[in-house]
């Protein structure tokens, strides 16, 4: 099984070569940490004697998460070495920024999961633990780490409706794969749920919560905030602030046509929305659409900004967060499309009245209590049916124009918030459990 695994993904590799020295050679689109993807680590990640606790967070989203649970680690294990890995570039440059003041040189790109490149790794770094964050699952560092006796623990686990329906074909295949994790911690019942129908043995699985919960208005700072309100022009206007957050393709068009609608009403003439597109690399495509709708716009890596701009464009990483603080509405992207929703936690934390589309599958739970404590408008449409954006227009707009149900709903979601944090504790306890036993 490994061995086809093994073939597979090395046919895929060397299929996808030309291609990486094509857009390197002619579209100046170079692979970064290239080295590193392929077991060549610098010495700086060499094992140094001692206790060294290997996290792994695959993009942007998954290495913010990680700020409550390090912090707990750094407390726990004061003198633990940490190193992080990450797959994306975005997720590569916010760990750097995020934590290079604790873990130093320690981060690095994930390995390709080719046996002799993980072997090289792993003899480089001599992990005491492996810590996936989400729900990655790469069978060859899997079985690497069983066959040294370092555990691996799946955090913050969970699976996607979409994911769940391709894995339940592969349950013969990924039972053996997923024997080789020593925990998996998932944030609800659903993921705990699927993931032993995926094949996970019971006895290893763990509802912690989400440790998004966890995040603290302590780890953005006034001055991050003014920074940003400084380069887009935040205060600089009045008017309602509409922030939408990791939007997608069709979700810019629908907000920017709603956006005309909710500006139309008395008292709102004002109103302006603060983007922030999920992937960066889409600003350019985003702020042409801006244009093209007739809206004057400014964005964040642009110096002197435009004061007033009605489209304010969020074109970093790692800021949305401190964005949602000056939300009078925020709008949580993923939904008017068929991504399955991206986290409402953010908004949720600085109490914000919170708006989402239709396809929320990817949180259902969760969305399901926001909806039914009153600290979630969903709407019924999607970007593909005739309507969204006037259906997303009018509930925007009965927000805006209703101070007091705002702050209601806002406090509702802070209140669920709350009560829902608890799960890095939680975490942090089965991860000292699994040390304790190994003498660590």
């Amino acid at each position: 099984m490994y061995f086809l695994y093994s073939i597979l993904l090395s046919i895929w590799l060397a299929m996808m070569a030309p291609v990486l020295w094509y857009r390197a050679k002619f579209k100046g689109k170079e692979l970064p940490g290239l080295g590193e993807r392929l077991g060549q680590l610098p010495d700086a990640l060499a094992h140094d004697g001692r206790v060294t606790l290997w996290l792994h967070a695959c993009s942007v989203g998954e290495a913010l998460s990680l700020q409550p649970l390090i912090d707990e680690l750094v407390v726990r294990y004061p003198n633990a070495r940490l190193v992080i890995s990450t797959i994306t570039n975005g997720g590569q440059k916010v760990a750097r920024e995020k934590y290079g003041k604790i873990v130093g040189d320690g981060v690095f790109y994930f390995p390709v999961d080719e046996p002799p490149v993980v072997r090289h790794v792993f003899d480089k770094i001599k992990p005491a633990m492996l810590i996936v964050v989400d729900t990655e699952i790469w069978p060859n560092v899997l079985r690497e780490a069983s066959h040294r006796d370092i555990p691996v623990l799946l955090v913050n686990g969970r699976i996607s409706a979409k994911s769940f329906r391709t894995y339940q074909h592969l349950r013969p295949f990924l039972a053996p794969v997923l024997a080789n994790y020593k925990m998996l911690l998932m944030k609800d019942q659903v993921d705990v749920d699927r993931i032993v129908r995926m094949g996970a043995q019971p006895s290893r699985v763990r509802l912690t919560g989400n440790m998004k919960y966890d995040v603290s208005t302590k780890t953005i700072t006034a001055d991050q905030r003014d920074a940003l309100d400084a380069a887009l022009g935040v205060t600089s206007s009045p008017g309602p602030v509409i922030v939408a957050g990791s939007t997608h393709e069709g979700e810019e068009a629908a907000l920017f046509a709603a956006l005309k609608t909710i500006r139309s009403t008395d008292g709102l003439e004002a109103t302006r929305i603060l983007l922030a597109p999920r992937h960066i690399e889409r600003a350019n495509a985003v702020a042409a659409l801006a244009i093209e709708h007739g809206f004057t716009l400014t964005r964040r890596t642009v110096v002197p900004p435009k004061m007033g701009a009605d489209i304010l464009l969020l074109d970093t990483l790692g800021e949305l967060a401190t964005a949602y603080q000056f939300a009078d509405v925020a709008f949580v992207g993923g939904t008017l499309v068929p991504v399955g929703g991206h986290s409402i936690m953010e908004p949720a934390l600085f109490g914000k009245a919170i708006v989402v589309g239709p396809r929320m599958q990817n949180f259902g739970n969760m969305a399901d209590e926001f909806v039914e404590a009153g600290a979630m408008a969903q709407t019924e449409r999607d970007a593909a049916v005739p309507g969204c954006a006037d259906e997303l227009a009018a509930t925007i707009t009965a927000l805006l124009a209703d101070p007091p149900r705002r702050a209601t709903m806002g406090a509702a979601a802070r209140d669920l918030f709350e009560r829902s944090q608890g799960a890095t504790k939680l975490t942090a306890d089965a991860i000292s459990e699994v040390l304790g036993r190994l003498g660590k």
